[in-house]
């Protein structure tokens, strides 16, 4: 599609994929009327990854017309002022710290196009949970999907040269040299499992221990597994399994 004079959207999550979109736009040459950017930035992200969205906004500003939208927010705080730890099936911290913030951006800026960093190997099962959820809301955003033909290997390929680097994490590898943390999450993020969350125990203790105490304060659990959690990282705290009701 030609987004030329079009408002898009490009929600940055300070990931390697959306800020590949971003590039292709660049490469792309289309000029739209406006491009927004919008970044929920966590205080539970890893150390460099401000900085990486804040070298991107720059880079933005060189060749479009940019209006942007940064929220500060922080997962633990969220947690624990609500007294939970979510259910992946159920992810309230996603949906109020960054869906709905971003929908109401789209909404008071009279935004249509939302272009979102999904490639090939995960377009056709997330872009259809996306789909699945935008009709819940009285206001969707029309999803699209530019860069769904590409790797994630293109990706940091276009984002190293146009941005010129992209966040440490990535370049954490295990011993057969694949990358150990495949996406810039929280650390950790509901939604990993349990040798996700050894590998932030290992390589990112600061933020492990927060989220080890969190849970022995509020007696819920981290990851999918709660059978899991408590046989494995629950126990450095002396923790029983006390949530066998509570799966939100």
């Amino acid at each position: 599609m030609n987004y030329e004079n079009e408002n898009i959207l490009i929600g940055l999550s300070g990931g390697i994929n959306s800020m590949a979109v971003l590039c292709w736009l660049v490469e792309s040459r289309i000029k739209p009327k406006t491009v927004y950017l919008y970044y929920a930035h966590f205080k539970e992200h890893s150390p460099d990854t401000f900085q990486f969205v804040a070298d991107g906004i720059r880079y933005a500003r060189k060749h479009f017309d940019v209006k942007v939208k940064i929220t500060n927010n922080s997962i633990l705080e969220f947690f624990r002022k609500h007294n939970m730890i979510p259910h992946p099936t159920n992810p309230a911290c996603s949906d109020w710290l960054k869906i709905r913030g971003i929908n109401q951006y789209a909404f008071a800026n009279d935004i249509k196009i939302d272009l979102v960093g999904y490639v090939k190997h995960e377009l056709k099962r997330r872009s259809a949970g996306q789909f699945k959820h935008s009709n819940k809301d009285l206001f969707a955003l029309s999803k699209h999907y530019p860069i769904g033909e590409f790797t994630d290997d293109w990706c940091f390929e276009i984002v190293d040269r146009h941005i010129g680097w992209h966040p440490a994490i990535y370049d954490i590898l295990d011993e057969k040299g694949k990358r150990l943390f495949k996406h810039n999450n929280c650390l950790p993020c509901k939604n990993m499992y349990p040798k996700d969350i050894n590998n932030i125990k290992q390589h990112y203790p600061e933020y492990y221990n927060k989220a080890i105490q969190l849970s022995a304060e509020l007696s819920k659990y981290w990851g999918r597994s709660e059978a899991d959690f408590y046989t494995t990282f629950g126990r450095d705290l002396g923790q029983e399994n006390t949530c066998n009701t509570c799966k939100f």
